[in-house]
């Protein structure tokens, strides 16, 4: 009886060493990871630090940081920014607005804002790269409403390795 007892405890302290020592291939959502930078600029406005993360289950978007680079925006009273996929139509990643409803101005520059949820539609990663824009519109203290867009250079920075 002391035999077969030490017999199994020997295979099983072995399956447990093999099981350790093995690999097994990655579950799907490890092999959809997918991340994308982004970042894109003109003449009045500048997007950088941009991050998409897609890992299979959860989404998010970073919008990155937002800088402006003209005096036209010192008499800004309320701005929206929007990153969207520009296709056969406009899917919305992300959209933030502020508005003053004190009579003041507001610094435009600093962090987009970000989101965490399902935001894509089935095959929208792979309009990613050259598709995803940016969108910044603007009132001033005289009502004058402008918009500036930007098409964002985006770039995937990891691949799901191929099994």
């Amino acid at each position: 009886m002391k035999k077969i007892m030490a017999v199994m405890l020997s295979l099983l302290a072995c399956t447990v060493l093999f099981t350790g020592c093995s690999t097994f291939p990655e579950s799907n959502e490890e092999q959809s990871l997918k991340v994308y930078s982004f970042s894109g600029e003109n003449e009045y406005i500048s997007v950088s630090n941009g991050v998409i993360i897609l890992d299979g289950k959860d989404e998010i978007c970073y919008g990155g940081d937002l800088k402006v680079m003209s005096d036209d925006f010192a008499d800004i009273t309320a701005y929206s920014t929007t990153i969207y996929i520009n296709g056969s139509e406009k899917e919305i990643l992300l959209s933030n607005g502020v508005d003053d409803q004190t009579g003041g101005k507001i610094d435009v520059s600093g962090n987009v804002g970000e989101i965490s949820c399902d935001f894509l539609r089935d095959g929208d990663a792979d309009k990613l790269a050259d598709n995803l824009w940016f969108k910044l519109k603007t009132t001033n203290l005289n009502g004058e409403e402008n918009t500036y867009q930007v098409q964002l250079e985006t770039t995937e920075i990891t691949k799901a390795a191929d099994n």
